[in-house]
């Protein structure tokens, strides 16, 4: 007896749903997996453009309608942050398993809105963090579960642009996505280097977020443009924290869209008692035998963590198996996010409760 296809709706069709999500539900329809069947969103140019592209059958402007109209499996959200939590809360209520693009929700009230909304209806939730499902971050996720590491007392995250603020969507408005450079990649490594620090649970915050270059009329922002009008520009281009967890562990967070530095650094440093891994070059550092050591990869398959997160989500509802990413783990790291915002406005550290 064949199997049935999962059926799947896309809202939000902008840049990163045709990018990256809608070619990997695509693949999954041509292995017989699943099918597209919706696509949503507010612009009638990227809903006509996807549905074209992407042979979707129905196209929505609404996603109310759209999941009033059908019964899916899964729902795949894309929007801007300000819609994640109606958005997902919609789509679990109406019976459908659902992923959304990183971050979670604009606060940790939203978050636990959308964990609420799982466990009640008994339906799988996950967050985008594709850096999870990179070869080179599973193999040192593998080490650190292995013991490699010993005792884990420190991290330090970088996802830095020299120029690199987006000039697309409304990733420069507040009231659209909360906060800029931190919220948008910073998420990134944060998640990354919380998830290979063991997920140790967060007590405090200090941050600070600047505001430097993004509503400037002379900006430079070399080949991303800039075609939003400066005066919009509303959130931070820079932003730096240092997070303390339980057990005495700290990580150091460091992101921006435009600085004064020398390149694009995008790097990670866990240290343990036993030994420490980082990326850029990508290497394990210890000692053995009364010899300082290091240790690196020659080769490594690449994977596309876009697209890899997808079907491991098409997998855990294929098979009923737990996520990855799990949604309390995704609340932590919006916690986080949101005591360093709040650290940033009072001058002084938050405690994260």
């Amino acid at each position: 007896m064949a199997k049935r296809k999962l059926k799947v709706g896309v809202i939000g069709v902008g840049a990163i749903a045709q990018e990256v999500h809608l070619p990997a539900w695509k693949e999954l329809e041509a292995e017989g997996r699943v099918e597209l069947a919706a696509v949503c969103d507010l612009l009638p140019e990227n809903l006509n453009k996807a549905a074209k592209e992407y042979e979707a059958p129905k196209k929505y402007k609404s996603f109310k309608k759209m999941l009033n109209e059908n019964n899916f499996d899964i729902i795949d959200v894309c929007t801007h942050n300000r819609c994640h939590c109606p958005a997902v809360v919609a789509a679990l209520n109406a019976g459908a398993h659902t992923m959304v693009e990183k971050p979670m929700a604009m606060s940790a009230k939203e978050s636990r809105e959308m964990i609420k909304a799982s466990k009640a209806n008994k339906r799988k939730l996950m967050t985008g963090q594709h850096m999870r499902f990179e070869t080179a971050n599973e193999k040192l996720k593998e080490l650190v579960e292995r013991g490699d590491l010993g005792q884990i007392y420190y991290g330090q995250a970088q996802y830095l642009r020299r120029r690199g603020i987006p000039g697309w969507g409304k990733f420069h408005i507040k009231r659209e996505s909360l906060g800029g450079a931190l919220i948008d990649i910073g998420v990134h490594v944060l998640d990354l280097a919380f998830w290979l620090m063991g997920c140790p649970k967060p007590v405090a915050a200090s941050g600070k977020t600047y505001r430097m270059f993004g509503d400037r009329d002379d900006l430079c922002n070399a080949d991303w443009g800039t075609p939003y009008p400066p005066k919009e520009f509303d959130v931070e281009d820079y932003a730096s924290a240092i997070i303390r967890f339980e057990k005495g562990i700290t990580l150091h967070l460091e992101v921006s869209w435009a600085a004064n530095i020398p390149d694009h650094v995008e790097s990670l440093r866990i240290l343990g008692d036993k030994a420490g891994i980082s990326t850029n070059p990508l290497q394990i550092s210890s000692y053995e035998n009364d010899a300082l050591t290091s240790k690196h990869f020659d080769w490594l398959p690449e994977k596309k963590g876009h697209r890899e997160e997808i079907r491991h989500f098409t997998e855990c509802v294929e098979k009923d198996l737990p996520v990855r990413v799990k949604p309390e783990e995704s609340l932590q790291i919006q916690m986080i996010l949101d005591a360093i915002y709040e650290s940033s406005r009072k001058n002084k550290e938050i405690r994260i409760k």
